[in-house]
């Protein structure tokens, strides 16, 4: 038997595959192409209406494959799956199971339901403990993910991820590091601790600081090079957690600060709970504390309402934050959200208008950001061979910048020093001066 898995949205979704993943294989499953397998997984994100679309096309493009092979199992799972739960098994006849972000682990339960001639869904989890013990398949080398909690319990009033991946829900630091302590014995260079908002982690069993503790005992775990954490809200991100990536080399010194806008009026219809003077303020003091900190961010525009001024004011916070990267999105009404009821929707082509010249000032930047790195020796785990350049490896520096650089006296999952000799907007070019 075969299964593949496609894996669309964030990384706790490419997290939740890997967990979805050993569950396969723990059930006699082995890894194959989509066009070979006998069961396809599709591990979905809800955040836009857009990831949406994509999973619906490839459902269109499954029905044909499930046509040729009746006996094909296909599973829709993750935040999509719950929030459409079992309506996704009537509007897509061709789908036989449906499984939520709380109810990965009933996964073997519902395929055994599916193969005696049912179809199932399982989208009641939410909201309970996260299992430690799940099988899982790693497929990224010396970089992992951990995660430290699940869902959310901040009320940002475009977002639908408390309504489909529940409230907070810490995961036991016990567990976190048990799982960080293994992953280190086992090779791994890397951790990444993920969160919906990982600064939360703690505060639904009332444990203030509860993160920058997690954080600080993560990063002494012996064999453990590098530490990330994603992703922090500025609300929350406080001073302890600073001070522990100050006083760890190996926490890297990169912040991913979602900023959303850069308009206090569009901020508080968000319901973020920070201005943008808090912000940058809050930036301003990390950079103090870190030096050179890579920063990058998520920004939307066309939030309902948004004048061209109050656009105007996120370009400004962009030239003042000079980010290193962001990702970019025009607002996209959720169902069951705040906003998506809101009058004064934006019209689509004044979207996408302001999302050109937004990306425009951002490639900007981080082309700035990157060229200033031209000429020195960084620190890059090599994560594997570059896709598009055949005898190169690539691999991320502790600013979190991709570069690409020759493979010869080295591989994947080992660390080396590489002098940046070409600098574009995304990516950097290198040659190696070392290996570890």
């Amino acid at each position: 038997m075969r299964y593949a898995i496609l894996t669309y949205g964030c990384q706790m979704n490419e997290h939740d595959s890997e967990v979805l993943g050993g569950l396969c294989e723990a059930q006699g499953y082995r890894s194959a192409p989509v066009d070979e397998a006998d069961l396809i997984l599709l591990n979905t994100c809800a955040v836009r209406d857009s990831a949406e679309e994509r999973v619906r096309g490839k459902l269109g493009e499954l029905k044909r494959l499930k046509a040729l092979n009746p006996r094909l199992i296909i599973g829709v799972a993750g935040c999509m799956a719950q929030r459409e739960g079992a309506e996704l098994l009537r509007r897509h006849p061709q789908v036989d199971l449906v499984v939520g972000p709380g109810d990965l682990a009933r996964l073997p339960e519902l395929l055994r339901r599916v193969r005696s001639g049912q179809s199932a869904a399982a989208l009641g989890g939410l909201g309970t403990a996260v299992a430690s013990d799940l099988p899982r398949r790693r497929g990224r080398g010396a970089k992992a993910w951990v995660s430290i909690s699940t869902g959310c319990d901040n009320a940002c009033s475009y977002c639908i991820v408390p309504a489909v991946r529940g409230p907070l829900v810490s995961r036991a630091a016990a567990a976190v590091l048990e799982e960080v302590r293994g992953l280190a014995a086992t090779g791994c260079r890397e951790v990444v601790l993920l969160g919906q908002n990982v600064d939360s982690f703690g505060r639904d069993r009332g444990e203030e600081g509860a993160f920058a503790r997690l954080l600080e005992r993560v990063a002494a775990v012996e064999g453990v090079r590098r530490v990330r954490f994603t992703t922090s809200h500025p609300r929350d991100l406080d001073l302890p957690t600073l001070r522990a990536m100050a006083a760890h080399p190996n926490i890297c010194r990169h912040l991913h600060l979602p900023a959303q806008s850069g308009s206090d009026a569009i901020l508080a219809r968000m319901g973020r709970g920070y201005t943008r003077d808090r912000y940058l303020d809050l930036l301003a003091r990390a950079r103090r504390l870190l030096g050179d900190l890579a920063v990058t961010t998520d920004l939307i525009v066309g939030f309902p309402g948004e004048t061209e001024e109050e656009f105007g004011a996120t370009l400004e916070l962009v030239d003042r934050a000079r980010f290193t990267g962001a990702f970019t999105f025009m607002f996209s009404p959720r169902p069951g959200t705040a906003a998506a009821g809101l009058p004064d929707q934006v019209p689509l082509d004044t979207k996408k208008r302001r999302l050109r010249r937004l990306m425009e000032r951002v490639n900007f930047w981080s082309g700035q950001a990157n060229l200033a790195l031209v000429g020195r020796v960084e620190e890059v785990l090599a994560e594997g061979p570059s896709p598009r350049h055949p005898g190169m490896l690539a691999g991320r520096t502790g600013g979190n910048r991709l570069v690409r650089f020759p493979a010869e006296g080295g591989g994947a999952g080992r660390m080396a020093r590489v002098e940046i000799i070409a600098a574009r907007t995304w990516t950097l070019e290198g040659r190696v001066v070392g290996w570890e």
